[in-house]
């Protein structure tokens, strides 16, 4: 008799409420990332009035391009995560749609996956770029108003 491995596959079913409950925290996170990279600009912006190397320009350029790019991900992020809390009426219309209903909890499997790269990758961004600002703001001087 052959020995056969068998696959389990644990899937974890939420409620339409928690369901919702996931988009909204994702939203709210995004749109507070939002806010955030806009400080950060600024913050970056402020440094133009200081005495600053050209490789601590350079430092700071990256950092200002690093959150440009992470930027035109976030739009996309908060338009998928609202598309996706329009569309979980599917689930709580009271008509059976069994393969639309399985779309819409595949769609927020593949999106809860997605934003979790996408919050470590933002996280990663604005760590080296805190490590940064730190060691450019140890080593400049302020100047005098």
């Amino acid at each position: 008799m052959k020995s056969e491995k068998i696959k389990y596959n644990y899937t974890e079913w939420y409620s339409a409420d928690e369901l919702n409950e996931h988009s909204k925290k994702w939203l709210s996170e995004l749109l507070f990332i939002k806010d955030e990279q806009q400080f950060l600009l600024n913050l970056i912006q402020s440094f133009s009035t200081k005495r600053i190397s050209k490789n601590q320009l350079a430092q700071l350029e990256d950092f200002k391009n690093s959150i440009n790019e992470n930027e035109i991900m976030l739009h996309s992020k908060i338009s998928q995560v609202k598309k996706h809390m329009n569309q979980l009426k599917i689930l709580v219309d009271g008509v059976n749609q069994l393969e639309m209903e399985h779309g819409y909890k595949k769609t927020h499997k593949e999106l809860f996956m997605s934003m979790n790269k996408y919050l470590l990758d933002y996280r990663t961004v604005k760590e080296r770029g805190f490590a940064k600002l730190t060691s450019i703001m140890k080593t400049t001087k302020p100047t005098n108003s």
